[in-house]
């Protein structure tokens, strides 16, 4: 059965940007706008609370499920990519790292060829989205949607500060402001010990309009175009089909994986490739799909006496029970962090004018970062980890559909560490955990290195035990590349190039990542794009 209904503004997406622009243009009364969600609500408990990320990251009811091919530089391994499913999106599973990205990478941005997006110019957004309670009130906002919260120490992280600091890295007062280098405790996206996701933040207030609809379970199959002008999307809520048209614009939020591949199931991309999945090309566009960047994080994992940690919490009854109570009672501690409590940006090499490379302490410790109980590798010990990552890794990615419809994940091809100096700055990065681990601070915490321990030392050795156990840090971006060039995709308007009334807004359009972490600069993007989209409306 087909239906059509008719709006202004048609968003895909109820994620980090999408909640947004839901809120922002519906916000005047003026337009009518719809609000498509693959996945359904986030009223759940896990949800709300932080450390449930680990529950979440397990449950298919909340994710898209994907993996990447077997990476040629992994040893063949396929790496596990979810992403949110449902309303908040991957805000609403993520980590909750409440990261803007050092202001020297936006200048950069803004020197690709997309005016408008130097740091001065994206502050005011960054400032409007946060409600922070510290800080320098130049750089930081107050009154936003997204709470901010800087955790409290615990032995080991406090440890891992100190130890930062006898390694000679500085302390950061504030790494969200202009000197975004040194260590410090970790900022969340949290209000009061709750998750601060764009859908509690941004769309739960905005469901109350009268000229908003969400919908939920309703997988876009395709963009709708009279000649090269985006008119609605067609979607499929069970085994009904429908088609949402747009009078003004369509705007496409699904994500570094899904909005790509959108593109791709509507004509807009390689012309060859679509037509050899029998999709009629209705404009070709080589970069969609192409300049995939993520984030490969290796980790070294340490047995330590303090009994703090997630692993205590899972093997020790009484001590599960204290941190509820803390919790209940106080929204904090183990269960108002996602495990992450301090974090240090840092400079690998000579001749850097900033850090290149983060490093992060986590209490818990186990075989690999999905560990979520003690039945699936959490260590039957209290343990602690140290990870990191090259936050601006020079290999790139693809990924492309390889079938018409629109649940099938697309091919992934990460190629991680497919560039020398991605190999060279992950050997540093690990040398410089194990620097800050032999520091007295937290040499008095720690047991012993368990992996990879201490018979890996060479470079080769350690580069190695990269490739076997490195994991994502589920940051892809760029693969809608913004810029002017034969591979960009959209131009700083967020236009997509070619065709009228479509717009990409998500983290697929950063020409190059920004940020150690991606979901603060995507919600900074679905501000700025509601104002760019408001403003050729009339509205501004």
């Amino acid at each position: 059965m087909d239906s059509q209904s008719q709006y202004d503004y048609v968003i895909v997406g109820a994620g980090s940007a999408g909640c947004v622009l839901a809120n922002r243009l519906s916000a005047s009364g003026r337009f009518r706008v719809l609000l498509l969600e693959a996945g359904g609500s986030d009223r759940h408990l896990w949800v709300r609370v932080p450390l449930g990320v680990g529950k979440l990251l397990a449950d298919e009811r909340f994710l898209w499920r994907a993996n990447t091919e077997p990476e040629s530089e992994l040893k063949g391994n396929a790496l596990y990519w979810p992403t949110g499913r449902l309303i908040g999106g991957s805000s609403s599973v993520n980590g909750m790292v409440f990261v803007r990205g050092h202001p020297a990478k936006y200048d950069e941005w803004r020197a690709t060829g997309c005016p408008g997006w130097g740091y001065e110019e994206v502050l005011p957004y960054f400032k409007r989205l946060e409600d922070c309670p510290f800080g320098d009130r130049a750089e930081r906002g107050v009154g936003g949607p997204i709470g901010v919260t800087e955790l409290k120490g615990d032995p080991v992280s406090d440890a891992f500060l100190e130890a930062c600091a006898q390694a000679g890295y500085a302390r950061a007062s504030d790494y969200n402001g202009r000197c975004a280098e040194g260590a410090a405790p970790l900022q969340l996206s949290v209000r009061h010990g709750i998750r601060s996701s764009t859908g509690l933040a941004y769309l739960a207030p905005a469901r109350q309009r009268a000229n908003l609809d969400v919908l939920t379970h309703s997988v876009a199959e395709r963009i709708v175009f009279e000649g090269r002008r985006a008119v609605g999307i067609r979607y499929r809520i069970g085994d009904e089909t429908r088609e949402a048209r747009a009078r003004i614009e369509t705007l496409i939020c699904a994500g570094a994986l899904r909005s790509p591949q959108l593109l791709e199931l509507s004509g807009v991309g390689d012309g060859e490739r679509l037509r050899a999945l029998g999709i009629d090309v209705v404009l070709h566009l080589h970069g969609v799909g192409e300049n995939l960047q993520d984030h490969l994080m290796p980790r070294i994992t340490y047995e330590c006496s303090p009994r703090v940690t997630v692993n205590d919490l899972l093997r020790n009854r009484w001590f599960l029970v204290r941190s509820l109570l803390r919790y209940m009672f106080c929204r904090d501690g183990l269960f108002a962090t996602s495990s992450l409590n301090a974090l240090a940006y840092i400079r690998t090499r000579e001749g850097l004018s900033y850090p290149d490379v983060r490093i992060q302490s986590a209490l818990i410790s186990g075989t690999n970062r999905f560990s979520t109980s003690k039945d699936t590798g959490v260590d039957p010990y209290s343990g602690f980890h140290i990870g990191g990552y090259f936050i601006y890794p020079a290999s790139r990615g693809s990924l492309h559909i390889h079938s018409r419809d629109p649940r099938e994940q697309p091919v992934i091809r990460a190629n991680y560490l497919s560039d020398a100096l991605d190999r060279e700055v992950i050997v540093l990065l690990l040398k410089a955990i194990r620097t800050v681990a032999r520091q007295p601070a937290l040499a008095a915490v720690i047991k012993r290195e368990v992996r990879p321990g201490r018979d890996v030392v060479t470079d080769d050795e350690l580069l190695e035990y990269a490739r076997a156990t490195g994991q994502t840090c589920w940051h892809p971006t760029g693969t809608c590349k913004m810029g002017s060039g034969a591979d960009a995709v959209v131009d700083s308007q967020l236009r997509v190039h070619g065709l009228d009334a479509l717009r990409v807004v998500d983290a697929s359009v950063v020409p190059m990542i920004v940020a150690s972490n991606t979901n603060i600069p995507t919600i900074m993007i679905g501000e700025k794009a509601a104002d760019l989209v408001l403003r050729d409306a009339g509205v501004h």
